[in-house]
């Protein structure tokens, strides 16, 4: 059985960074400027497996892959209350899924890994939009909670960038400047 080091050398190619993978080209801006971690440009690898954009499926934005976790991760330059959930539902089951066959296309068991999927959302700034972020921190939202429910993922995350940027150091002490 190979390990996951064998799938990041197998798509080296789509190394990028936290900040070009959370690049908003609809309003020409970051989410995160960091530039010091190495992710997986997932789109970049999903692009490449299906170049007619009507058939490609679904999918996260990048993967952090740090020991046996594997973080999939969605940057969304809105409030939580503009993202549609069904689209974020979307990118969580089609990307999953794509990674699966990915991993078990070079033979790595992906059960031998945790998945992780956090949705980082632009922060809340005016007082009626920090009010309903307040409510709803530390809750899973856009109905993706099932997923984790269902074993699809073990960790789910949905917060602004400054909660991703302070899991991301929890989680692997590293320091992500977003």
């Amino acid at each position: 059985m190979a390990d996951i080091s064998h799938f990041i050398r197998e798509y080296q190619n789509f190394q990028s960074t936290f900040r070009k993978t959370s690049f908003d080209s609809d309003n020409s801006q970051y989410l995160c400027n960091d530039e010091s971690q190495s992710v997986l440009n997932f789109d970049k690898v999903l692009a490449e497996k299906y170049p007619d954009s009507n058939v490609r499926p679904k999918s996260f934005d990048a993967l952090y892959v740090y020991e046996n976790i594997i973080f999939c991760i969605e940057f969304k330059n809105q409030k939580p209350s503009q993202i549609n959930n069904q689209d974020i539902c979307e990118k969580l089951t089609a990307g999953k899924a794509e990674l699966d066959t990915l991993l078990q296309s070079l033979n790595i068991q992906s059960n031998n890994y945790n998945f992780a999927y956090c949705v980082a959302y632009k922060k809340c700034i005016e007082p009626r939009d920090r009010y309903k972020c307040g409510i709803d921190k530390g809750k899973i939202l856009f109905g993706l909670k099932q997923y984790k429910n269902e074993g699809l993922v073990k960790e789910i995350f949905t917060q602004d960038v400054d909660f991703f940027t302070k899991e991301f150091k929890k989680q692997f002490q590293k320091e992500l400047t977003c």
